[in-house]
């Protein structure tokens, strides 16, 4: 089954993005779709992710299943008014 859930960080609440794949999967294996241009997912030691900002702990939020997964091959990156976007090419 794929999910979808939104990545926040417990301690300061700073909203990560989304991120879509296998129940189950390790981080490696999701997609990430930012909401800032610039934030990548961090990984400690054990695997989990961390906030880019303060280095807490980021957890899942609002996991949902999905009914049409995002492919990562249909990502793109585009340049408007001098800024990156991220977005889905249908």
């Amino acid at each position: 089954m794929i999910v979808h859930a939104e990545l926040t960080c417990m301690n300061c609440g700073y909203e990560m993005g989304d991120v879509e794949g296998p129940k189950g999967a390790s981080v490696k294996e999701l997609v990430f779709l930012p909401v800032h241009q610039d934030d990548k997912l961090v990984i400690d030691r054990r695997g989990r992710v961390q906030c880019p900002h303060c280095h807490g702990r980021v957890l899942p939020q609002g996991v949902t299943p999905v009914r049409r997964p995002l492919d990562p091959e249909q990502l793109y990156e585009a340049k408007i008014d001098g800024t990156v976007t991220r977005g889905l090419m249908y």
